[in-house]
């Protein structure tokens, strides 16, 4: 059974490092992974599986939900800036009237279900900069659908597999709006859409030793064009990452590295999370070094009450202390 298990590790680690390829940025869509410095491959244990690693959909128990979104930005006032730009995708004329100084935003939120090793979900992401004359929001929206199996039951509390799959319908739009001469031109680029496969492997060496990769966009939803400044959609990701259990002390490790698309080099992730009071409670850190030039510093809180968990997480990046990203969320498993 063992060495089926590092049958598997060596065949997967060969294919990441023989076809690699540059990771998408720090995900937001939940809020612990986000404050462990977006390190969740190895432990993801919720609703969330379906995103980070499908395969850990065959470890979250028989019922589970949940909800995350997050904000970032460089903007004095969110809230007025998103209610400006959701009245401009409403009617492009309003942009005449608004009045909005120079700001960048970015959010995302996923809604997921889970009924035993089956999960289903709808995400969205953006990322937009606005001032007096000129909008421009990339948009992204994804319909999700995961399955996990396992393939070799634990042997005691040792040695289990699971695969998973995560199958999408993903699409995508660029919005730009300028003013000129007193009147809105509207422009509007169709990014892209299609059906994606995400696929993933999460191996419990020990009860304490867990570890986990994905493959992104295995089959690419669509191709966007490597110049193209906007947020990215349809790259293919590779991802590896181990975590560390110790329930006695309550202290969880975990680390993740990525590919980077369209960049040299790959991104490394780890957080650190220290539970309280019986698991009531949970502190979190991370930091997150996506290639040679960005630097994350994340952290969070936890509240877990039986069944249900809510969850902050706040993060910087280096030299843009002006510019933090939150999120919230809250997840259930049964």
């Amino acid at each position: 059974m063992r060495g089926k298990i590092w049958f598997f590790i060596i065949i997967f680690t060969a294919l990441i490092f023989t076809q690699s390829q540059p990771a998408e940025a720090m995900s937001y869509y939940n809020a612990r992974a986000f404050a462990l410095g977006g390190a969740y491959t190895a432990i993801v244990d919720d609703y969330s599986a379906m995103i980070y690693n499908p395969a850990g959909l065959a470890h979250t128990g028989l019922i589970g939900l949940g909800l995350g979104s997050t904000i970032g930005g460089e903007t004095e006032n969110a809230i007025e800036v998103i209610s400006g730009v959701r009245n401009v995708l409403a009617d492009p004329e309003k942009f005449l009237e608004i009045d909005i100084g120079p700001a960048s935003i970015e959010y995302g939120h996923l809604t997921g279900v889970r009924f035993g090793t089956l999960g289903a979900g709808v995400s969205f992401q953006g990322r937009g900069e606005v001032d007096d004359t000129e909008l421009n929001l990339t948009h992204y929206n994804a319909f999700n659908l995961a399955y996990a199996y396992r393939v070799l039951e634990p042997f005691g509390d040792v040695a289990s597999l699971s695969l998973g799959f995560n199958a999408k319908y993903l699409e995508g739009t660029h919005y730009k709006y300028s003013i000129n001469n007193n009147e809105v031109i509207e422009d509007l680029t169709d990014l892209g859409s299609g059906f994606g496969v995400d696929f993933g492997i999460m191996i419990k060496l020990t009860d304490i030793i867990n570890i986990g990769a994905r493959v992104e966009n295995v089959i690419k939803p669509f191709p966007i064009e490597e110049n193209v400044d906007y947020i990215k959609g349809g790259e293919r990701v590779y991802t590896v990452g181990a975590g560390v259990n110790f329930p006695i002390v309550g202290l969880t490790a975990t680390t993740d590295l990525s590919t980077i698309p369209h960049q040299e080099g790959t991104a490394f992730r780890a957080g650190l999370e220290k539970r309280f009071f019986m698991g009531l409670f949970a502190l979190r850190a991370g930091i997150a070094l996506e290639g040679a030039d960005t630097r994350y510093y994340t952290g969070g809180i936890g509240l877990n009450i039986g069944p249900v968990k809510s969850d902050l997480g706040i993060g910087f990046e280096d030299g843009k202390w002006n510019e933090p990203s939150a999120v919230f969320g809250i997840r259930a498993n049964f």
